[in-house]
């Protein structure tokens, strides 16, 4: 509507050299059309980034590549400001960095006296009344991200008779009638087998830009989920990921053979 909005925006991230990763968090960016979609849909937990860094410029991208998500940042001191690449309307981000506190520094020991003397009762330390005016020493660098509680490996998932796949019209990712039935019988399995978890693959045809396929691959991905969810499957128990139209089980090009690729499989392993 051309009317500008600010949201909090939050980033962890480690340096090591000329390069980097971390967790960037845009908050309540639903609305927000000039951001890419796996950013708005990344929620409280975020998206995994990498960066690079060259004198003042950081280059900042989605962990997939570049495609699905890429910034600008200038540093300025202690803050980053910069924008997501082609987003229309423009988004500006600004990080400001929160320092660790300064390490408490024990004073020196008084040199030794030329006679004993008694010792003095011990005083505690009076908290300083203000900031030093002198130079802070540098901070220590960043501890490492801590490791997230890892879901499993795609590759420790497989395709199963029990848990059958979904598909989807043209540039949809709505779950039509037929399909939602699949979904309740998947959900019923996965009810009784309740060690099971589940992982959804979002797929696609071949045509579309390698990005915006991306993108679909993943609203499909996410319909499904929603869907289980709203069956009554706990989120804990289901991953997702988009592997846009780089697994065609069709590589004719017709359209009965791209309505096979616009799919969501589902993978399951136990727990």
């Amino acid at each position: 509507m051309g009317i500008a909005r600010t949201d909090d925006a939050t980033a962890d991230l480690v340096q090591q050299g000329a390069r980097g990763t971390g967790r960037l968090t845009l908050h309540t960016t639903g609305a927000v059309l000039g951001v890419p979609v796996a950013l708005r849909n990344a929620g409280l937990t975020g998206v995994r980034v990498q960066f690079d860094v060259s004198r003042n410029d950081v280059v900042m991208r989605h962990e997939l590549g570049g495609s699905v998500f890429r910034a600008d940042f200038k540093v300025e001191g202690d803050r980053m400001v910069g924008y997501i690449r082609d987003a229309d309307p423009p988004v500006r981000i600004v990080l400001t960095r929160v320092r660790p506190s300064a390490p408490v520094v024990a004073a020196p020991a008084p040199p030794p006296a030329s006679r004993p003397a008694p010792a003095p009762a011990p005083v505690a330390p009076e908290p300083p009344t203000a900031p030093p005016s002198v130079a802070a020493a540098p901070p220590p660098p960043p501890a490492p991200m801590p490791a997230e509680p890892g879901r499993p490996a795609p590759k420790e998932f497989s395709e199963i008779a029990e848990v059958k796949p979904i598909y989807f019209d043209f540039d949809k990712y709505n779950i039509r009638p037929d399909d939602a039935k699949i979904l309740e019988a998947n959900a019923e399995w996965l009810k009784t087998n309740a060690e099971a978890l589940v992982l959804i693959e979002g797929h696609c045809d071949q045509r579309g830009t390698a990005e915006y396929n991306l993108a679909l691959g993943e609203r499909r991905a996410r319909a499904a989920r929603d869907h289980l969810i709203s069956s009554g499957i706990s989120a804990e128990r289901i991953s997702i990921v988009s592997l846009g139209a780089e697994q065609p089980v069709c590589t004719e090009e017709t359209e009965a053979c791209w309505a096979k690729n616009r799919r969501a499989n589902f993978l399951v392993k136990q727990r």
